[in-house]
């Protein structure tokens, strides 16, 4: 995950009114991941990535990739 997804996430997350403990706590994550993803220190499994991002309002999209020309 990088930086600038992490930012995402912590903007869309504080938006939503949740402190990292309290989206942890509903989601039922222990809190270093969530940090560590914020941050862009840590990837995430596409599983709670989905579920983190339901939470806070953030959609996952999976696109092809374009062919350079």
């Amino acid at each position: 995950m990088s930086l600038e997804e992490g930012r995402l996430i912590r903007t869309a997350r504080k938006k939503s009114g949740y402190t990292q403990l309290q989206l942890c706590a509903k989601l039922g994550l222990s809190h270093a991941p969530i940090n560590q993803v914020e941050n862009g220190w840590e990837s995430i499994s596409l599983f709670n990535l989905r579920m983190i991002c339901d939470a806070i309002g953030l959609e996952v999209v999976i696109k092809e990739k374009k062919k350079d020309a």
